[in-house]
């Protein structure tokens, strides 16, 4: 199976993204034999739209979600107010070194086989620039010792509903039977839920992952951007 006993690195710009992208994909590879390791940009204090983020209750939220999830290793790379928010600030060089081979869980580092990156169809300027970089990272290599990802799929998120440049799904993961696991990861991350009929509902996560599943013909599923596929 195409997913078996692999290694998947998440690409994440803020805790929560992973799962609201691609829980399914996560608990569906765990299940499966393989491993999971997660790289999170940025957290920090600051106000948003409809509530606030703590570092404190999103570092302890993160710790629940990757326990629950049994992930294989999961780093934040900044904690820090002044870059949260921000990370279309940061020289892309120094994020995309960061992706390569300068954080715990590079692609250097763990030698992925599949690697899932944020859509490039957001407003969100932090997913913005992480997409760019992580994208330069995954980018074909002949360097002795070092081999290319498999798989490179960019996920979808509730809020790539509203922007300006259209999500058009060419890779498919049926999550029908981890679409629990999903909802309740992101019921851990209470402070980041909203209320429906906001976008960023548990409710509205649901209605998603159904249509998705639809389109081909199961109860669940998420939907990606197939930027790489080698067989």
């Amino acid at each position: 199976m195409l997913l078996n006993e692999k290694i998947l690195l998440v690409i994440s710009p803020h805790p929560d993204d992973e799962i609201l992208g691609c829980g399914g994909l996560i608990a569906k590879i765990k299940a499966l034999g393989g491993k999971v390791f997660v790289i999170m940009f940025a957290v920090g204090n600051a106000k948003q739209i409809g509530g606030e983020s703590s570092t404190a209750m999103r570092t302890k939220e993160v710790k629940e979600v990757m326990a629950y999830m049994n992930v294989d290793g999961y780093e934040i790379i900044y904690m820090d107010d002044n870059i949260h928010l921000k990370l279309d600030m940061i020289p892309r060089r120094d994020l995309i070194d960061l992706i390569e081979s300068k954080s715990t869980y590079s692609i250097n580092n763990i030698d992925p086989d599949i690697i899932a990156i944020p859509s490039l169809a957001c407003q969100n300027q932090d997913h913005e620039a992480v997409f760019q970089a992580a994208f330069t990272a995954c980018r074909p290599r002949v360097k002795k010792g070092l081999r290319n990802a498999m798989t490179v799929l960019a996920y979808e998120q509730v809020d790539n509903l509203w922007t300006s440049r259209i999500f058009k799904p060419t890779f498919y993961v049926d999550i029908s039977d981890y679409l629990d696991n999903k909802i309740t990861a992101l019921a851990l991350y209470a402070t980041q839920m909203r209320e429906e009929p906001n976008l960023r509902s548990i409710e509205n996560v649901k209605r998603l992952s159904q249509l998705r599943g639809s389109e081909i013909c199961v109860k669940a599923a998420e939907a990606f951007e197939c930027c790489r596929f080698i067989c």
